[in-house]
């Protein structure tokens, strides 16, 4: 059960290896090999909703070679350059007191601040703060890592560029969150019928 009675829309980062037809978008933090989760095991952050747009974009990659007898260009395709989201929050909303958008305190009803959308509202800006950089107990930098966005069949790994966080009047009860990822490495997985060997 989450804070306040109010179930998220996901239980866990693995719902969609679960089969119950909903796959949320999985944010990792890992450490300098960039295979290692540095996050305790079973812990990964999911939002609270899923973003309502999730877009790709690629370019296509050119090599140019300066040979001894003029240039030769080698074209690989394309490759993911970044990923653009646009999500909410979902609304704030507590058990017992309904939606608030109150900032501060209020014994009778409590405050946003204590819903579970505003809760994962605040890990995803953690994670933007900290890009991927691990501290230690000073405040200093001791690994410097990234971040791993993992959606359907495509595995991220990058940094945040861009967080941009929108509250306002016709909305009053959730924050539109806007970001900008760029990719450094794309992983895919495919799906196949065909069991791999050894597998029985």
């Amino acid at each position: 059960m989450s804070r306040g009675g109010i179930p998220s829309a996901f239980t866990s980062y693995e719902d969609g290896a679960l089969n119950q037809n909903r796959t949320p978008v999985v944010f990792d933090v890992l450490g300098p090999d960039w295979s290692t989760s540095v996050l305790p095991d079973g812990v990964r952050l999911v939002l609270h909703c899923n973003p309502s747009s999730l877009r790709v974009n690629r370019q296509r990659q050119v090599e140019r070679i300066q040979t001894l007898g003029g240039f030769v260009e080698q074209h690989w395709g394309d490759s993911v350059v970044s990923l653009s989201a646009e999500a909410t929050t979902g609304a704030f909303v507590r058990a017992y007191t309904g939606l608030s958008n109150v900032t501060s305190f209020d014994a009778a009803g409590g405050s946003r601040r204590e819903t579970i959308a505003y809760d994962k509202f605040l890990d995803l800006l953690a994670l933007f703060h900290s890009n991927g950089t691990i501290y230690d107990a000073l405040g200093n930098v001791a690994l410097q890592g990234c971040v791993k966005i993992t959606f359907d069949e495509g595995i991220y790994l990058g940094w945040f560029n861009q967080f941009i966080v929108t509250e306002n009047a016709e909305q009053p009860f959730a924050f539109k969150v806007s970001f900008e990822f760029t990719v450094h490495r794309e992983e895919v997985t495919f799906r196949t019928a065909v069991a791999p060997a050894g597998a029985f």
